[in-house]
């Protein structure tokens, strides 16, 4: 087995190279969005247009359906399905898996918090929400939390065949949580990409700071 000991060090130096670079480039687009959406006006303008865009297809049963959708990937009951996946953990003995969960899942909370309150974007005012949020708009806690879900599971399930089907699927998800946010009109689509940006980047440093090593 020695003999293939070198090969393997060199390829766990790589993987890791790999993951700081793509951590690093998540981090400067995210800090190259950051300055974009709170010193250039011209970002909030494209924002809201965009904004106009999706509200053109406004109706009541449209409101209804993005109300109870949004609800899927709020604070609550992004909780509840990570609660009911440790569970599982738990019972298959799954310790390594369950801390790394919870760290994407409660340490993204956390980094979208301070991130708010950083950069102190206001939210959309192009016309009165059906479901008015109180706090900032940069970057989206609902875009981050339901991106991290599923990053976090993808980075768990050791099986390309069936991480791919369940990005695909996981996929659908959090776009149309990232529609509701801008239907409801409580977020900038830049506040989404912002989102979706600090949730991959923490689902990676993450898996590697509790050495769970799922490729992607």
């Amino acid at each position: 087995m020695s003999k293939y000991l070198p090969q393997s060090i060199s390829e766990l130096k790589e993987a890791t190279l790999k993951k700081i670079l793509v951590i690093l480039f998540l981090l400067t687009t995210f800090g190259l969005l950051a300055i974009a959406v709170t010193t250039l006006p011209l970002t909030t303008y494209w924002d809201s247009i965009i904004l106009k865009k999706v509200h053109n297809l406004q109706s009541l049963e449209l409101d209804q359906i993005a109300i109870a959708l949004t609800q899927t990937a709020g604070a609550v009951a992004i909780l509840a399905i990570t609660s009911l996946l440790s569970i599982g953990l738990v019972w298959w003995k799954q310790w390594r898996s369950l801390g790394y969960i919870w760290l994407v899942i409660i340490g993204g909370g956390l980094i979208t918090f301070l991130a708010k309150l950083l950069f102190h974007r206001a939210r959309p005012d192009v016309w009165v929400s059906p479901l008015p949020q109180p706090d900032f708009s940069f970057p989206s806690g609902h875009s981050m939390l339901s991106m991290s879900l599923v990053m976090a599971i993808a980075m768990l399930i050791p099986h390309k065949h069936w991480r791919l089907i369940w990005l695909f699927t996981g996929g659908f998800w959090f776009m149309a949580i990232a529609w509701t946010r801008l239907y409801l009109g409580v977020h900038y689509p830049s506040d989404i990409l912002g989102g979706w940006l600090l949730a991959i980047f923490w689902a990676i440093a993450g898996s590697y700071l509790t050495k769970v090593n799922a490729k992607l």
